[in-house]
């Protein structure tokens, strides 16, 4: 079913209200993003949509089949003495998930653990294998509503990527507080954001938030009044500014490229294999290539508005 979410104000005490009048939904398939400012009051929103908090004022529907699957920033606890298959298997060899029972060895071949590995002791794994691990743990606990809380913190790309695709391919609802941009753009069809002037909800994943943002904060335009004096006249764009707008298209889509080339060589579990001194490197290659991508954005969107004054 859907969950509704209708919250007129929130507020503790002689606090001043963390948000008010927001209203929103939970449907099946849908994944929901909360983005915003630390301390805006998006944890407590969690807690409301969890029913751990009532709102001052509003309601909070939750249909009478949810079933949540909190994962925390702590997450659960792996057991450093337990093998592999310790941590998924509670009684017998099968795993429930996503309405299908298959053997807890199937269950852990999608987040990369061979036949070889399940068997290993949990002290002994990799940082990114206890992420996986971890991963795998959390989303055997099932729900049909996963809730989660900066869950990127501390994945590697390729557990990110898993938990990216087991998102997209969840059948209930997700409910997202993450400030990673790329990961909300890749699994929101939703944001809930906290901005300045209160709460806003934007169907669509982060940049078409952006976007819409951008276009609500232009200014409106002026009045007309009558001129005094001779008017300022806009600044024309420049050969060179207008030669580097031409190009920006295709800068960007080589700056993309360039980010997508990183992520699959980071994602191929090959590379852990044999090119895993190299990891350091090319994360902070990923990183670099990201923020280009970012900039080159601003600096069309600057050349864009450039040259409409020109115009």
């Amino acid at each position: 079913g859907i969950r509704d979410y209708k919250v007129t104000g929130v507020q503790t005490c002689a606090l001043p209200i963390l948000f008010r009048d927001l209203s929103f939904k939970l449907k099946p398939g849908q994944c929901t993003g909360i983005v915003g400012r630390n301390g805006v009051g998006k944890t407590t929103l969690l807690r409301m949509c969890l029913g751990e908090r009532a709102a001052d004022a509003g309601s909070v529907i939750i249909g009478k089949q949810v079933v949540f699957n909190y994962i925390d920033q702590a997450r659960m606890q792996l057991v450093g003495t337990n093998r592999v298959l310790d941590e998924v298997v509670t009684g017998n060899d099968t795993v429930v998930f996503g309405g299908q029972t298959m053997s807890a060895r199937s269950y852990l071949r999608r987040f990369l653990f061979t036949d070889d590995r399940v068997n290993e002791r949990v002290e002994r794994l990799s940082g990114g294998e206890r992420a996986r691990l971890m991963l795998a743990k959390v989303l055997k606990r099932g729900g049909n509503v996963i809730v989660l809380d900066e869950p990127t913190n501390d994945l590697d790309l390729p557990s990110l990527r898993m938990l990216e695709e087991a998102l997209v391919d969840f059948a209930g609802s997700v409910l997202v507080v993450s400030h990673d941009r790329y990961f909300l753009d890749r699994i929101c069809d939703q944001i809930v954001a906290f901005e300045d002037g209160g709460t806003f909800v934007q169907p669509g994943n982060y940049s078409y938030y952006l976007e819409k943002r951008q276009a609500r904060q232009l200014p409106a335009a002026p009045a007309i009044k009558p001129v005094v004096g001779k008017p300022a006249r806009a600044r024309k764009i420049t050969f060179k500014e207008q030669r580097e707008l031409d190009g920006m298209e295709v800068a960007i889509l080589a700056a993309e490229s360039r980010v997508t080339e990183l992520e699959q060589t980071l994602n191929d579990p090959s590379f852990y294999t044999t090119r895993a001194k190299e990891a350091g490197k090319l994360v902070e290659d990923l990183e670099a290539a990201k923020a280009e991508v970012a900039r080159l954005y601003a600096r069309w969107a600057e050349l864009e508005q450039i040259g409409k004054q020109s115009a």
